[in-house]
């Protein structure tokens, strides 16, 4: 499993919907999204699916949306089931979504 932490400028809707936007034109699915209330706004926890044919397995990035006071966000992103069989090789596939989305909010910020 790999973690990832940033700060972002921008409120929690805007954040989420340019990684939804972005995500599902690189072949990940939305699976589902939790509305949650916090002390400086709205903030999301998300799940996206995406299916790998090299290893014929699903890995699944939750990102996790909280708005900060000063009009920034936190993202907390989680790549897993990345390693699969019995020596839990990864294949580079967490390696991969993570430099997805270091490439998204590069191009964010």
């Amino acid at each position: 499993m790999k973690e990832k932490q940033v700060i972002l400028n921008g409120n929690s809707f805007d954040i989420l919907e340019y990684f939804k936007q972005h995500l599902t034109v690189d072949n990940y699915e939305q699976s589902t999204t939790y509305g949650l209330n916090f002390e400086y706004g709205k903030g999301f926890l998300t799940v996206f699916e995406k299916y790998f044919s090299r290893n014929d397995s699903v890995a699944s990035l939750t990102l996790h949306i909280h708005p900060l006071e000063n009009e920034q966000v936190e993202v907390i992103m989680i790549v897993s089931g990345s390693e699969t069989g019995i020596f839990k090789i990864d294949w580079w596939i967490g390696k991969s979504i993570m430099k997805t989305m270091d490439k998204l909010i590069e191009e964010l910020s």
